[in-house]
């Protein structure tokens, strides 16, 4: 019972969070959106974030949904499975590249980094290969033990690493939800150029833009020890915040990170002489808070 009351309580203090950063920024909900929004509609996978539209192949469905991100900024998007007997599986993940524990300059590297941490008694012969999914490029990476076969296709796309993973019984009913990936639809994010022409914004490394914050607050340190708040911002070309998406946290912790930042003040970010929409990554880290003084000392 005390489990499932703080639990209650965690979810509501998120939900308060979010309705408080949209009357504090305008109807941020109706223009940004965060990856781990993914659903099933009408038998398409959706992720606005991502612009990812994948038709799910005949009698598959929607699994149950996965954990929380992590403070690591890793997501689980979605699960899928056949509505009949359990086949096969498919878990569409992310990772974001801000926060992620190890960086690698590519899809091909991080799944060459996946395959070198492999059980040995599972047997990966080929080489990580590029194929192009829905036009844009991923990297492939086939293993296989235990009677089970898994087919993993990763590519970086706005700043994260996008990753389908196949577990399957059969080598034939893996092959056809790869064909099945064939049919994806992905908007590229090698643009920079505001969502207001369509595009994206610029994904900038916080050691990349830190001379672009001309103010900060630091937030008030609370809640428990050693915890940390992975936070994506993203700055309008005018140089004001205009979205803030708390990753993970304590929402006393989350609460005191969007209350700082709410103060922070930015200069214009410029490419080739224009101005334009950002997004980066912070990471606030929260040792113990000092020690309370009771009011008759």
């Amino acid at each position: 019972m005390v489990i499932r009351f703080q639990l209650l309580r965690r979810l509501l203090g998120i939900a308060g969070l979010v309705l408080l950063g949209c009357a504090a920024n305008g109807d941020v909900g109706a223009k940004y959106s965060e990856p781990e929004n993914a659903a099933v509609k009408n038998g398409v996978l959706q992720d606005d974030y991502f612009r990812l539209r994948y038709p799910l192949p005949s009698s598959w469905v929607e699994d149950l949904k996965g954990p929380e991100p992590s403070a690591s900024g890793y997501y689980s998007l979605a699960a899928l499975k056949p509505e009949g007997e359990l086949v096969a599986t498919m878990q569409i993940s992310a990772q974001d590249d801000f926060f992620a524990a190890d960086e690698t300059s590519d899809a091909i590297g991080f799944l060459n980094r996946m395959k070198r941490g492999l059980d040995a008694s599972l047997s990966a012969p080929y080489a990580v290969a590029p194929v192009k999914l829905g036009g844009l490029d991923f990297a492939r990476l086939d293993y296989s033990g235990a009677g089970l076969n898994h087919v993993v296709f990763a590519a970086r796309i706005r700043c994260h690493t996008l990753i389908f993973s196949i577990t399957a019984r059969q080598e034939a009913t893996a092959e056809m939800l790869v064909e099945s990936l064939k049919k994806i639809s992905l908007a590229r994010a090698d643009r920079a150029v505001s969502l207001s022409r369509g595009g994206w914004p610029l994904c900038i490394p916080e050691r990349a833009y830190r001379d672009y914050v001309t103010h900060r607050e630091d937030p008030v340190m609370t809640g428990p020890r050693y915890a940390s708040v992975p936070v994506r911002l993203i700055v309008g070309a005018d140089g004001k915040l205009d979205h803030v998406h708390a990753i993970a946290g304590f929402p006393e912790q989350i609460k005191s990170v969007t209350d700082a930042l709410a103060k922070w003040e930015f200069k214009p970010y410029v490419v080739s002489g224009q101005a334009v929409e950002i997004e980066t990554g912070l990471l606030f880290q929260f040792p113990s808070a000092p020690p309370q003084r009771n009011s008759g000392e």
